[in-house]
């Protein structure tokens, strides 16, 4: 290839990039790369990666046409389980029970659908593999995975990227480039996007393998939770009705910043993990030397024993957490403590405690909708003991000592303190077989050996990290918890913290805390925009159920490429809900990706020659379901105008 040639090449291409890949083309124009393309006598590309040691044993040409051949007689594909959307009796799981039922009996297809909705592929090399795989793949979005740049660059100047985005484009498909740090994170948003619905079956295409190409690749085809089915349109609008109910009762502050001024007392945080209960004795000792703050079933723990916080922090939205702050109020009493909490908790919790103060919390509806312009993070998920820690963090503590936020166990059967409700509030027989989290993997313990983890576990140990990295510059952050190792805290035995006498100044350090936050003094519900809100859901409601009704089915096609032709309207309605209501999206988008997922996934496996008896049962379910959604908006919504009566009850 001549030299102006390649010029050329890489022109167009840098020129084409647009969208998300916008950015690559000025890191590209001033990049220097070490490698270099060679061409030997015969005419055949290679890159010499240094010192003559080449990427390709037989040259570009001949060795990708052997890697493609070799992947498509058993190309690796993405299989998506048609489990229930956890234990709850909710819309989603309805329609994913009638979908196994309805197409149990039905025949089957002697192998899946040849579509899927991506092509991921790992390794760029100079590009040619992937001229082949686009036109050989059926696939909706091309992902390519690079951790050199200078590959990337090299490849601009042999592949033509500008016309194959063309050729893409003119069937309706894109290209999205992933490169740099945050590999797995990068790709879990693209595959959670417009097109997660034509997850099942894409393909992954491994060009060469590296550690990081490997570690992404298992997380996400063995390890991964993030693209497990959801679909909780109903728990969105509990946290939306939650927010309306805690937000028409003034007198409470809002977190509204990333932190606030320095305190001088130390705090510790106090979740209920199984090393808590040794803890115990050490806790009480220090107790009038800091701030206490409890995450959650850690309250039960230190009420028990005579521990009393000076916060206590709530996440979830559950009813049975009202019932749990009301029985705790009744026998204990909280009217002394203060309330630090998403505001998406059930509204029976606040009034039971002195003060409260709510924090937004990152991709909730609610968020969206009354916290406009003000921090929201994700940095207080997904367990209380998170939660505890941030507010240690945010509200401004410099010196932060943990007990029992474990993020693990020794012996997965102790999951949690045995003060805590896991055991006190079950009977001995249930205690031995309950666990809340799976136990799968291991991570380094924080006093040596190893403790017992799962996904859920090891999501809340990865946002404590990122938290005091965020916000612990300049704090000092102690884990006396007989748990999972925390980088960035130090591990401390709780016997040997040793604190200076604190006189007494707990709550004026609260008070202080509490009023750098923002003071609301006025009903902050908003009906009427709730109101609007529900006109909004109801025509997207609609306009689906108008898209699966209207549907003209075309007896020639096969049901994979029917559930497309149907499903690609409504992801259009979806992406146009996104861009003018990200509230109402955050309502109804995992209910609308999950049950066209499913339909898609029943689809590519029917037997073309039963196709018609089949899509129109998918499309019968589908209906049913999204009427069966409209239905509990509605009912929903209705409850908004006596805003307290389902809410407080």
């Amino acid at each position: 290839m001549k030299t102006g040639q390649a010029r050329d090449i890489f022109s167009a291409n840098l020129a084409s990039l647009s969208g998300p890949s916008a950015f690559l083309a000025q890191h590209l124009r001033g990049l220097q790369p070490s490698a270099r393309i060679v061409v030997d006598a015969s005419g055949a590309e290679n890159l010499d990666l240094g010192g003559g040691a080449l990427l390709y044993p037989q040259g570009a040409a001949e060795t990708v046409a052997r890697q493609v051949e070799h992947y498509l007689t058993e190309p690796v594909r993405f299989c998506v389980s048609m489990d229930a959307v956890g234990a709850d009796d909710n819309g989603i799981n309805a329609l994913l029970g009638t979908l196994r039922q309805r197409m149990a009996p039905l025949p089957k297809a002697a192998e899946q659908g040849a579509f899927g909705g991506f092509l991921v592929v790992f390794g760029i090399g100079l590009g040619r593999h992937i001229e082949q795989l686009a036109e050989r793949l059926a696939f909706k979005t091309l992902i390519v995975v690079e951790t050199l740049d200078e590959l990337i660059y090299h490849s601009f100047h042999v592949t033509d990227w500008h016309r194959l985005q063309q050729n893409l484009a003119r069937d309706g498909r894109d290209i999205r480039f992933v490169r740099g740090e945050g590999l797995y994170d990068q790709i879990i948003a693209i595959l959670r996007g417009p097109h997660f619905p034509f997850l099942d079956g894409s393909y992954f295409y491994w060009h060469y393998q590296n550690p990081e190409f490997s570690a992404v690749s298992r997380k996400i085809l063995i390890d991964c939770p993030d693209l497990s089915m959801a679909g909780w349109l109903e728990d969105q609008l509990v946290m939306l009705r939650n927010t309306a109910a805690n937000f028409s009762r003034p007198g409470f502050f809002l977190k509204t910043g990333l932190k606030a001024p320095p305190r001088t007392m130390p705090a510790m945080v106090v979740g209920a993990g199984p090393s808590l209960d040794a803890a115990i004795d050490d806790i009480r000792r220090c107790r009038q030397d800091v701030v206490l703050i409890t995450g959650s079933s850690a309250l039960k723990v230190m009420l028990a024993n005579g521990i009393r916080p000076d916060i206590h922090c709530e996440v979830e939205n559950s009813f049975g957490l009202g019932d749990v702050a009301l029985d705790l109020d009744r026998k204990y009493g909280l009217s002394d403590i203060a309330l630090f909490a998403s505001c998406t908790v059930n509204p029976r919790i606040a009034p039971r405690f002195r003060t409260a103060a709510y924090l937004f919390r990152s991709t909730l509806c609610s968020s969206y909708f009354y916290g406009s312009g003000v921090e929201h993070t994700p940095l207080a998920d997904p367990t209380s003991g998170n939660l505890a820690l941030y507010c240690a963090l945010s509200l401004g503590f410099r010196e932060i000592y943990l007990a029992g936020l474990d993020f693990g166990a020794r012996d997965p059967d102790q999951h949690h303190s045995r003060h805590s409700v896991y055991y006190t509030y079950e009977s001995e027989a249930e205690m031995a077989t309950y666990t809340p989290y799976d136990f799968d993997q291991e991570m380094p313990g924080n006093f040596g050996g190893t403790v017992r983890t799962g996904w859920v576990l090891k999501w809340g140990h990865e946002n404590v990290v990122r938290a005091i990295a965020t916000l612990g510059q300049g704090v000092r952050v102690m884990n006396c918890s007989d748990g999972a190792l925390i980088p960035g805290a130090h591990p401390l035995l709780p016997e040997s913290i040793d604190l200076a006498p604190s006189h007494g100044r707990q709550a004026h350090e609260v008070r202080q805390a509490f009023e750098a936050l923002t003071p609301v003094t006025e009903d902050r519900s908003d009906r009427r925009g709730l109101a609007a809100m529900h006109r909004v859901l109801r025509h997207y409601m609609e306009v689906c159920l108008a898209v699966i009704e209207d549907f003209v089915p075309r007896p020639d096609d096969p049901p994979q490429a029917e559930l497309i032709r149907l499903a690609d309207p409504v992801i259009g309605h979806l992406t146009a809900l996104k861009a003018h209501n990200l509230t109402a999206y955050l309502i109804v988008a995992e209910y609308t990706q999950t049950a066209f997922l499913a339909a898609c996934h029943y689809a590519s496996r029917l037997d073309p020659a039963d196709a018609g008896t089949g899509v129109a049962m998918l499309r019968q379910s589908l209906g049913e379901g999204f009427e069966r959604m409209l239905r509990v908006i509605d009912t929903e919504f209705a409850g908004f105008s006596g805003m307290g009566g389902r809410s407080d009850g």
